[in-house]
């Protein structure tokens, strides 16, 4: 009866041996890694404040797959304990919550973190403009403005100095007349490179106003005449000559692309019966300027042909 019940034993410590290797086998312990972030960051003592990023926190996660498999990051919590932390290279102590009871985490007990006194700087907006503006178009700069003027910049006091604070303006598409909108202030550094962290921004946005106007050219355009009234009975109009025949024009290229004569003053030209020569008035559209703003217009006049003028009666 003893040797059976050593026997029965031993087989059921072979069975559970048996079944706890196939178990292991087909859900294996298996580890993750993660780097998570410390979600109180922004605890830290007043008048100080990080350099740098936020420092991630790398942790490593245990259990079988399945629990694994089921596990959600989110259920970590991280924090850090920067209560004692001073200006210099700290060790800050870690916490991490876990919230789920199937898997164990393994963290470092504390993270390196570097802290500064925090500062104040206001500076001027300049703005700094990316790409061209359109062929054909240009920024009239005496009229560019910011508004306001300066924003004040709180950071980390050794990186404050040679700071920019810059608006950033694509003028990529940009045309006639212009643009008045809230662009985001950009921090940048010495090296002229965009800080990102540890940087706050009064106000976070100014309004830029620009004003473009199209480029103005200057081509040749003809002078045109007019005439009003008829001249007298038996008489007609032989020529019409203008001097000079085209003056230099000054426009943009839409308005000047309408011209096909520049006006002037109509030359009255009633019961003549010889030549009218007159100084007229150039007059170009609104927007145009022209080189010379006469012009003499000639008007040749002459007896109709076939028509004799009538005689007059004798007393």
């Amino acid at each position: 009866m003893l040797g059976n019940l050593r026997l029965k034993l031993l087989a059921i410590f072979f069975a559970v041996s048996l079944w706890s290797v196939v178990a292991y086998a087909s859900n294996p312990t298996q580890n993750h890694s993660y780097r998570m972030p410390i979600a109180n960051v922004a605890n830290i003592p007043a008048g100080l404040v990080l350099v740098g990023p936020a420092p991630t926190v790398p942790l490593t996660v245990t259990g079988t797959a399945d629990n694994l498999r089921n596990f959600d990051p989110h259920d970590l919590t991280v924090t850090g304990n920067f209560s004692n932390v001073k200006v210099g290279t700290n060790q800050v102590p870690i916490h991490v919550g876990n919230g789920d009871p199937d898997v164990l985490v393994d963290a470092p007990a504390s993270v390196p973190v570097r802290i500064d006194q925090l500062g104040t700087v206001t500076l001027t907006v300049s703005i700094q403009r990316i790409n061209a503006l359109v062929s054909g178009y240009h920024e009239e700069t005496s009229q560019t403005s910011v508004s306001p003027a300066t924003v004040r910049v709180d950071g980390p006091k050794s990186q404050l100095n040679g700071i920019q604070a810059v608006a950033i303006v694509d003028l990529n598409n940009v045309s006639a007349p212009g643009f008045s909108k809230p662009f985001s202030v950009t921090v940048l550094d010495a090296a002229k490179k965009n800080i990102t962290t540890n940087f706050t921004v009064t106000p976070p946005q100014v309004a830029v106003k620009m004003v473009i106007t199209a480029d103005a050219i200057t081509v040749p355009k003809a002078v045109g005449w007019t005439l009003t009234g008829q001249p007298a009975a038996g008489f007609r109009v032989t020529n019409v000559t203008v001097a000079p025949l085209q003056v230099n024009a000054t426009g943009i290229q839409n308005a000047l692309g309408n011209i096909g004569f520049l006006s002037t003053d109509p030359v009255d030209i009633s019961n003549q019966k010889g030549d009218v020569v007159k100084l007229v008035t150039i007059r170009p559209p609104d927007g145009v300027v022209v080189s010379q703003r006469t012009a003499t217009v000639h008007v040749y006049i002459g007896p109709a042909p076939g028509v004799s003028p009538t005689a007059t009666a004798s007393p």
